[in-house]
């Protein structure tokens, strides 16, 4: 008994998780997926990993590659709410996509995605010439509905099974 209420409260522990990606919607065109990419990666200074013969390339096509490009935007810059829209583009997921391949690094939160962009360039570099009225910006989500309710339920659990277990 006491070994099953134990994997019981591994298993509460284990269930939440805190990885949120931002992708692309399906069904979006690939001119405005393109238009994300551009936009991510110019304000990235650094999409080498979508590049051919970089990790993220294959599968080779506009959706994986904006998937990357915005995920690694999104997380750069700390998740911060309205950072995965992209006019409508982008929205955020607790899975990531099924097309990622072995080698290809898909940050799931802030601290694993870099450091935050430099303002400066070495001269004789093209800078970027800033956020178009495209850029990521969204809709503020009122309802709170960001998976805190799942760390509050797994909280609980876990203190109730330390309870149950106290008491054997």
């Amino acid at each position: 008994m006491r070994l099953l209420l134990s994997l019981l409260f591994l298993l509460a522990l284990t269930t939440y998780s805190s990885a949120t990606y931002c992708l692309c919607r399906d069904g979006v065109g690939e001119k405005d997926l393109q238009t994300s990419i551009d936009y991510a990666c110019g304000v990235l200074k650094d999409c080498n990993p979508i590049h051919e013969k970089g990790p993220c390339y294959q599968p080779n096509t506009i959706k994986s590659h904006c998937d990357w490009a915005v995920n690694t935007y999104f997380q750069r810059f700390g998740q911060i709410s309205g950072s995965c829209n992209f006019s409508g583009t982008a929205t955020t997921s607790q899975n990531l996509p099924s097309t990622v391949v072995t080698g290809c690094l898909y940050p799931s939160s802030p601290g694993s995605a870099g450091t935050t962009p430099t303002t400066g360039t070495p001269s004789g570099t093209q800078t970027f010439p800033g956020p178009p009225a495209f850029g990521p910006a969204g809709d503020f989500d009122p309802s709170g509905n960001n998976g805190a309710p799942s760390l509050f339920i797994s909280i609980a659990l876990s203190l109730g099974f330390s309870v149950v277990i106290a008491f054997l």
